[in-house]
């Protein structure tokens, strides 16, 4: 299992905003700003009657999954002719500070073209983009400025598909975004339900946990609501929420602390787990098991539901891939 000695504040920041692998890496004495790849564990067989693992490749490498960079949230638009994802150069700190959004188009033969940074990004540090199950809107986090005054901390933003791309940027307003706290990683049904991870910042401390914030009729999102304990953990932390359009399964990420005095559970430091949401409750959250979670740092998933297609980050301990498999859920 792959851990860090001590993770400070500072660290578990960037592990939960834009790179887990580098803070690990980092608290572990990593490596230099160009560090070179580390072999990855390779997914361990299940049981013996269990069926073998489906294949796992590295998706799009050498496009958009590149070996010296780090890369987060991948995701697509309705059609999968457009592929979204968070970027940053360089080594920590200033990872997410760097991050911009990128995109891609699908080219004949399954190839991707060259990235491009969407135009409403590059400025200021925007990640975690995340396209609406219907394709009209893009949510992501950023730390520009709202109404003119800078912010310290990361907000949930939208914007909205026009007939000339996308629109600009629109705050999600203070029921969602909390001062001195990173809103992450939004992912939304096909009822507009809002899912995201919340942590304070800049300096972290405490929980991090999956909230819920629910659409109004003016098309403004109401308060949120922490996810139960079928989701949430006071021993560990949960972030990188992924919920299928209809609602009812949930992907996310459940990460070891090294101070919950706790048996250490799962195959790495951050795994993969489901919950499903049954009479309005998530059940308790279940490893989705060693055919996707290794040794190594398993997160951000994303989820082609219609396909059975599961995207997701590994790292251990330097830039990581993009990995794509079928997604085999417990029963």
């Amino acid at each position: 299992m792959i851990r860090p000695d001590a993770l400070t504040a500072g660290l578990l920041a960037v592990a939960l905003t834009t790179a887990l692998a580098a803070a690990c890496a980092h608290a572990r004495g990593g490596p230099s700003p160009t560090p070179s790849p580390s072999p990855v564990p390779s997914p361990a067989s299940p049981s013996p009657h269990a069926p073998p693992c489906p294949p796992t490749e590295v998706f799009a490498p050498g496009t958009i999954s590149l070996p010296d960079s780090w890369q987060w949230r991948l995701n697509f638009n309705p059609l999968l002719t457009e592929a979204y994802w968070s970027h940053s150069e360089g080594w920590w700190p200033g990872t997410r500070e760097r991050a911009e959004i990128r995109t891609s188009r699908r080219l004949p033969g399954g190839r991707w073209s060259t990235p491009a940074v969407v135009p409403f990004s590059g400025t200021y540090a925007d990640m975690d983009p995340f396209v609406t199950p219907l394709g009209t809107a893009m949510f992501f986090s950023s730390m520009r400025p709202v109404d003119g005054r800078p912010r310290q901390d990361m907000d949930l933003w939208m914007v909205r598909r026009t007939a000339h791309g996308w629109s600009e940027p629109v705050h999600l307003g203070d029921q969602v975004n909390a001062e001195g706290y990173d809103e992450l990683y939004p992912s939304a049904d096909l009822l507009g339900n809002l899912y995201f991870a919340r942590v304070k910042a800049p300096e972290p401390g405490g929980d991090v946990q999956i909230w819920r914030s629910r659409p109004r009729r003016d098309g403004s999102y109401g308060p949120p609501e922490l996810l139960g304990p079928g989701v949430n953990t006071p021993e560990r932390w949960e972030f990188n929420p992924e919920i299928s359009p209809d609602g009812r399964t949930l992907l996310f990420v459940r990460l070891d602390r090294d101070d919950d005095g706790l048996e250490d559970v799962g195959h790495g430091w951050g795994d993969l787990y489901v919950s499903r949401q049954v009479h309005g409750v998530f059940t308790e959250a279940v490893n989705l098991g060693p055919c996707v979670n290794t040794a190594a740092d398993e997160y951000h998933p994303t989820v082609l539901w219609g396909r059975g297609e599961l995207y997701f980050a590994r790292s251990a301990g330097t830039p990581g891939n993009f990995h794509r498999t079928r997604l085999r859920l417990p029963r």
